[in-house]
């Protein structure tokens, strides 16, 4: 969570790509041993977080784009962690699965932000037989954006990055900002938003300098204000 908040303040940084090391594992997700010390099913009593879920909330509310970059296996965490990003791009060999009801476990904190992407059949299915999903199963589910081999993995991801960031940082933030304000609201109360927010957004510098910039027909010069 460290590195996204210091992301987020960076100036220069446009893109967050989230990824494992090697070609294994995106993220195994946590010890489900009973007991695990560290592990996501033991919590300080006194606590009302747990950090999985804090996780997921804080890639979900940053205010620049996040990609899943899933190189291997995304288990338990790991597939919160793809759901809880704004794109994915998976390796053919890779699977996404929650395995914790084979060994009597639910994993609470990964249903919320599930919940926001994929259909409620295809996650129960998920959640009460514990098989993985294929990387094609999982495309065609619309859980990540593309599928590649592992040799083209890079190359997608560069792709969507170098698409991103030749767009309007203040754009992406303030719609990043609204499009999560919005997903729990009713339809009026998001119409409601979205006019009083767009004002807003046509004010930016940003905004201006597209508006010079398509007039004129040349590349815009973003300042990201």
């Amino acid at each position: 969570m460290a590195a996204i908040y210091a992301a987020e303040k960076d100036s220069d940084c446009r893109v967050i790509v989230l990824t494992g090391e090697g070609d294994r594992a995106f993220c195994a997700g946590g010890d489900i041993k009973a007991g695990a010390d560290g592990g996501p099913f033991v919590q300080d009593p006194a606590d009302p977080d747990h950090f999985a879920g804090r996780l997921f909330e804080t890639i979900q509310a940053c205010r620049k784009p996040t990609i899943a970059r899933v190189n291997g296996v995304a288990m338990g965490a790991g597939a919160g962690i793809i759901c809880a990003c704004d794109l994915a791009v998976m390796a053919d060999h890779a699977r996404i699965g929650t395995p914790e009801v084979k060994v009597g476990l639910f994993p609470m904190t990964i249903v919320p932000p599930m919940m926001r992407v994929l259909p409620r059949r295809r996650l129960m299915e998920m959640f009460i037989t514990g098989v993985p999903l294929t990387a094609e199963e999982a495309l065609q589910f619309n859980l990540v954006n593309y599928v590649t081999d592992a040799a083209g993995l890079d190359d997608k991801v560069a792709e969507l990055v170098a698409q991103i960031a030749a767009q309007s940082p203040s754009a992406i933030r303030l719609g990043k900002y609204a499009c999560h304000a919005m997903e729990d609201m009713t339809y009026p109360q998001q119409m409601r938003f979205a006019e009083t927010l767009l004002p807003r957004v046509a004010q930016t510098e940003d905004a201006r300098e597209g508006f010079d910039a398509f007039i004129a027909k040349r590349k815009p010069e973003w300042t990201g204000r």
